[in-house]
């Protein structure tokens, strides 16, 4: 985009109500505007099976649902939606925001950070020694370099089991572990997967350790029993949720309370200029869809009128406000 390099005018990570929204609202002011997440949707709402509590709702619907429809307006206003894994930032260069995802590296002026508040504060003993060789989180972005190997994908909702689909179509054999014993999948998904000869489920199983020498071999469990159990693999793919805001990508970069939840002011802008925060990842009191949704609008317009070097933000009618 022109000779400053910019690979798009605002990149929203995260794809809840908040980054949805975000991107909505960006993409129609006319910008440039790519989404950026591991799976199609994400955040809590993707794991609610009745809501009814949200505007517009005369009867019960699944979160996932609702969240589609706002993700289908995004895509429809012209933004763009790239699966990937955001894994580092450098937002050393004003009106220059890098973020680093997957396999390749995003030019924004504005950025909007939309990532929820379902990182895990701990992570699991030999993950970290092993990313890069062996421990993904992105079947879209690893997927391929695991042809004809075997992986472990490991989780505790559907989005592993659509994760562990996916990669069963790449891989030699997949062994989908899923920490709730009782977890019922949909239907259609659970047929699906069982139509897949490489696939195998194992319900009831924590992640102990990921284990390996130069790279990973296997990872250990532990059972409902207390006993071990060791399944050896080439990868092993996390996707496991906790209730700490998922910040860790951002490396200190921004300004935080002291539960790592990131500040804004009013109008969601961050410690760094050009870098919003919307949704669950933020300090606030309330968390509810609904405050997302106003959230990533707020910032989406907030960047707006950055890009645009407005004074004002630009309202979706009447006059623009100082």
């Amino acid at each position: 985009m022109g000779d400053n390099g910019l690979t798009c005018e605002v990149l929203v990570i995260g794809a809840g109500p908040a980054g949805c929204t975000a991107a909505l609202y960006a993409a129609r002011a006319g910008l440039k505007t790519v989404m950026s997440s591991p799976t199609e949707l994400s955040g809590m709402m993707t794991r609610a099976a009745q809501v009814q509590n949200f505007q517009g709702q005369t009867g019960t619907v699944a979160g996932r649902e609702i969240l589609a429809r706002i993700r289908q307006q995004a895509l429809a206003a012209g933004a763009e939606h790239v699966l990937e894994t955001a894994n580092g930032v450098d937002f050393s260069e004003p009106g220059r925001l890098v973020v680093y995802g997957g396999h390749q590296q995003h030019v924004a002026a504005a950025v909007i950070v939309a990532t929820g508040a379902m990182g895990r504060a701990r992570k699991a003993a030999g993950e970290e020694d092993f990313v890069g060789r062996g421990v993904c989180y992105c079947a879209a972005c690893d997927g391929p370099f695991y042809a004809d190997e075997d992986i472990i994908v490991v989780g505790e909702d559907e989005q592993a089991a659509e994760e562990a689909l996916t990669l069963a179509g790449i891989a030699k054999s997949v062994c989908l572990v899923l920490s709730p014993e009782d977890l019922r999948l949909d239907w259609s998904l659970q047929e699906a997967l069982q139509a897949r000869d490489n696939v195998t489920i194992r319900s009831g199983l924590r992640l102990k350790e990921i284990v390996g020498d130069e790279t990973v071999t296997g990872a250990v469990f532990s059972g409902a029993d207390n006993g071990e159990h060791r399944l050896e693999a080439a990868g092993v793919f996390l996707y496991l949720r906790g209730a700490a805001p998922a910040t860790e990508f951002l490396e200190g970069a921004l300004a935080t309370d002291e539960r790592g939840y990131i500040t804004t002011d009013e109008m969601m802008q961050t410690s760094v200029p050009g870098v919003f925060a919307a949704g669950d990842v933020r300090s606030k009191p309330v968390r509810q869809m609904v405050v997302a949704c106003a959230e990533g609008c707020t910032a989406a317009l907030a960047a707006e009128r950055l890009v645009r070097r407005r004074s004002g933000v630009r309202l979706d009618r009447g006059e623009a406000t100082a």
